[in-house]
């Protein structure tokens, strides 16, 4: 438990740093939330240049999984080299969420913990109420908590789920609702504008799939977490969403980017004039980026044809086939005759009385 305790106070004592600015919890919640985004904004702009310039490099990427496809390890080594060569970092893209989920977990086990319910004295009586953890108990978010059940700001208990209010009642879950609202709608447009500049997602069913459930995903979590959380979500998504607007006016905006958007619609173009591709799933969905096993041509077996000759068996003359079994009883395509531990019985009288 101590060890629980140093891991989350700091993240409770930011919350209450921004509550003492600004006594309201929401208020909180919303400043935490915008100091992680700005501290995390310059990753999100790096990972976002190195994806540009990954994409820039895909028809030389292809070339080299082109001419290593029938070697994995071979070709993984001359794709990490050509990472290094090229700086470019193939996980910086992914950078900036992979560090927003241990923060959002973080947010959510410092929620729970701030609002567990014990036993409080309130002007010297015992009453069941709120034993922030992780605080310091001169902080002014810990004596506003202190004893309470509610966590009340912008018309909600935070301490909350949406689901648990709308099953005492729809009255109380309308604040709720409408900023899950707010969430699913920020999601929606921040997902349509990282989609606008990725032609070749557009035209590809199985990576819209997949850019479509983030919004879903987001706005489920949202009905089932408590409502402090929503408001984390809700920030974040704004704060992104004019973020991502300040990156199509600067990063995409550049004489490299516009190259790369335009031969990037020439692509989907092709692909969509060519039908839909063939293969598994990851492989419809992640296109010429995945490398291939090169793959035997169909009618060999390891090099040797097996086409089937006139006769019914296969290839050679009418009387047999390189490899096939010869009737028993009758000579092969090689003027030999069957050894007599395989002919019939009948065969092998009819030979004994001549």
């Amino acid at each position: 438990m101590f060890v629980a305790v140093d891991f989350f106070a700091p993240f409770a004592q930011a919350l209450a740093f921004f509550y003492q600015l600004v006594p309201d919890y929401g208020a909180a919640i919303a400043l935490f939330t915008l100091t992680v985004m700005i501290v995390l904004t310059p990753l999100t702009l790096k990972g976002t240049r190195s994806m540009m310039i990954m994409q820039s490099l895909q028809p030389e990427m292809k070339k080299l999984q082109a001419q290593y496809r029938d070697d994995r390890q071979k070709l993984n080594e001359e794709l990490m080299k050509f990472y290094r060569e090229n700086n470019i970092n193939p996980l910086g893209g992914c950078l900036p969420l992979l560090i927003q989920l241990p923060i959002f977990w973080i947010l959510y086990r410092v929620i729970y913990g701030l609002t567990p319910i014990g036993d409080a004295i309130v002007n010297n009586e015992h009453v069941r109420g709120f034993v922030p953890k992780y605080l310091d108990k001169s902080s002014d978010l810990y004596n506003a908590l202190y004893g309470k059940t509610q966590m009340r700001a912008w018309g909600m208990d935070l301490s909350q789920s949406a689901t648990k209010v709308f099953g005492e009642s729809v009255g109380k879950a309308l604040p709720y609702i409408v900023l899950i609202v707010l969430v699913a709608v920020t999601s929606i447009i921040q997902q349509r504008q990282v989609s606008g500049r990725n032609p070749a997602a557009q035209s590809n069913p199985q990576q819209q799939m997949l850019m479509k459930l983030g919004p879903i995903m987001i706005t489920f979590f949202s009905l089932v977490v408590p409502g402090a959380l929503v408001i984390y979500f809700f920030v974040s998504n704004v704060f992104r969403v004019g973020q991502q607007a300040l990156i199509s006016r600067t990063i995409y905006n550049t004489p490299e980017a516009k190259k790369l958007l335009e031969r990037q619609a020439a692509e989907a173009e092709a692909r969509q004039k060519a039908g839909p591709q063939k293969g598994g799933f990851f492989q419809r969905m992640l296109g010429d980026a995945m490398p291939q096993v090169g793959k035997q041509r169909p009618g060999t077996n390891g090099g040797r044809t097996t086409a089937k000759g006139p006769q019914g068996g296969q290839g050679g003359g009418a009387g047999g086939s390189g490899g096939g079994r010869t009737p028993p009883g009758k000579a092969s395509g090689s003027g030999r005759t069957t050894p007599p531990k395989n002919r019939p019985p009948a065969a092998r009288k009819k030979k004994r009385r001549k």
